[in-house]
């Protein structure tokens, strides 16, 4: 009996002490905070604080400054035009809102309903508007150069069109072995560059020459998807001319991929379905791309013992 007293008595005193020990942690936690505080917050305009600031149960507001991290327990952190926080923006069960104001830390904002954690360095969160005009200006700037693309690199372009409708599934393939084998590529040409002293200043320049090449590419496959896209979609329809049929074409393919990227922009607001709407989106563009990529490569490929030939 007396050592099952002892043992209880062993034990509790062990667990009064964890506990203590687990106190002292969270309150030397809590002393980075020159402000805690239970319910809603306001850092008035012009006002400036020493350090953290933290509300439990509430909104902090910040129209003034705050010298360190903004963080809100079961509420949000709202950051207005005129408000700075220096470090970073932090809610916990609530949303961080930059209505204006600057955040130079970290963002991170998890919901009230623990699915939706975005998180940003510097910036604002993702709004349904921001997303939306993003959107839209990706598909501007897409039907521009794909514009661009069919009246001034029409060769190049019809044998990417030729060799995606002939041959898919070797175009994605050789894509995705392409978009692989360009990294130790542009290992190469840095290694080649850096052997000489000459070659050492000019490896920015390969780099960027590299770079705006492969993108060339991959847009320009693309381009190519997005046509046989168009043609599948629209089916075969009269023009006034030739040029104007491939131009509907292209345009019809290019809203199509669009299209999707601008539903998941508009469920922004409804961050599991527009998460679940971006990967579709993104899925997607990549197959298209990667398809692309590869069928310009083999394009390229295949015309070149041709020109050797009549060189010869």
């Amino acid at each position: 009996m007396k050592n099952i007293v002892l043992g209880l008595t062993l034990l509790l005193t062990a667990t009064a002490v964890h506990d203590a020990h687990a106190q002292r942690v969270r309150l030397s936690g809590l002393k980075r905070y020159s402000q805690v505080q239970t319910g809603d917050l306001t850092i008035p305009a012009g006002a400036s604080t020493s350090g953290s600031v933290m509300v439990i149960r509430g909104n902090l507001d910040v129209y003034g400054n705050v010298d360190g991290a903004a963080t809100a327990v079961l509420g949000d952190v709202i950051v207005h035009e005129s408000g700075r926080v220096r470090g970073g923006a932090v809610a916990l069960g609530g949303h961080v809102r930059n209505e204006g104001g600057s955040i130079l830390g970290v963002i991170k904002d998890v919901g009230a309903t623990h699915n939706r954690s975005t998180v940003s360095f510097g910036g604002r969160p993702r709004t349904t508007i921001g997303s939306l005009v993003a959107a839209f200006l990706w598909l501007a700037v897409l039907l521009l150069v794909g514009t661009f693309v069919l009246f001034f690199l029409r060769e190049y372009f019809t044998r990417a069109v030729e060799v995606v409708t002939n041959e898919t599934g070797r175009s994605l393939l050789t894509g995705v072995l392409g978009g692989i084998a360009s990294i130790p590529a542009l290992i190469a040409i840095v290694v080649a560059l850096a052997i000489t002293i000459i070659g050492a200043f000019l490896i920015p320049v390969g780099v960027a020459a590299f770079l705006v090449a492969v993108s060339g590419i991959a847009i320009l496959g693309f381009l190519a998807v997005a046509q046989v896209a168009g043609i599948a979609i629209a089916g075969k329809r009269q023009a006034e001319t030739p040029a104007g049929q491939e131009l509907q074409y292209l345009y019809t393919g290019i809203l199509a991929f669009s299209g999707m990227w601008i539903v998941a922009a508009a469920f922004t607001w409804f961050p599991v379905l527009g998460s679940i709407l971006r990967m579709l989106a993104f899925s997607v563009t990549f197959v298209a791309v990667a398809t692309g990529f590869g069928a310009v490569l083999l394009s390229w490929w295949r015309t070149r013992p041709k020109k050797n030939a009549v060189t010869a």
